[in-house]
């Protein structure tokens, strides 16, 4: 009985050991959240930035994201962002959820969506997709929150083994602030938040 008890003792340490093991390497993963202060769009409406408070994350905007970012139904969209990854050039990719509550949409705002990719998952059009764009250090430039957002948005970003060894070489925001308070990136003049107008209109 002595040596059964022995046995489930060493069995049970040899569980806690792996365990200890595991969470130490979840543990050790280079996790971030990052509180998103707004979304922009340039004046050509080819660039999407999300300004964090630490960083910024610079975007291409293609189709149907563009056309969906300029409809004057958007107020009608509740976006929601999956876990993004970052690697050593400081490239990030992840992916987005535009949503509609089917209900508070007219035929023709129906119609548009679902031209676009959107797809009817019950009482909501959804559309999925992934995103890839780049990393840059806020610095200085601290981009203020434009409007009161009904909800906050935040980033989850993870950097694989070594990634984070590299966040001193991450180069500095292409934003700038002018003394005006215009914001200018990429030679262009950002305009006003997209998803700040909607929480400004009543939307989000």
């Amino acid at each position: 009985m002595r040596h059964l008890f022995r046995y489930l003792l060493l069995a049970v340490l040899s569980f806690a050991s792996v365990g200890c093991a595991t969470h130490a390497l979840h543990s050790s993963k280079n996790v971030s959240t990052e509180k998103i202060n707004s979304f922009l769009i340039t004046q050509d409406k080819s660039t999407l930035v999300v300004a964090g408070e630490e960083h910024h994350f610079i975007f291409p905007l293609n189709e149907p994201l563009k056309s969906v970012l300029q409809w004057n139904g958007r107020t009608k969209l509740n976006p929601t962002f999956n876990q993004f990854t970052v690697n050593a050039g400081q490239g990030v990719s992840g992916s987005y959820t535009l949503s509609a509550d089917v209900g508070k949409l007219t035929v023709a705002e129906h119609q548009f969506l679902t031209q676009r990719g959107f797809s009817q998952q019950g009482n909501t059009l959804t559309y999925n997709a992934n995103i890839q764009g780049t990393r840059y250090l806020a610095g200085s430039v601290k981009v203020p929150q434009t409007a009161f957002f009904r909800q906050p948005y935040e980033l989850t970003v993870v950097a694989p083994d070594g990634v984070a060894d590299t966040a001193a070489k991450i180069a500095l925001t292409p934003l700038t602030l002018a003394a005006d308070g215009v914001t200018a990136v990429l030679g262009g003049i950002v305009l006003a938040p997209f998803f700040g107008l909607l929480v400004m209109s009543g939307g989000l």
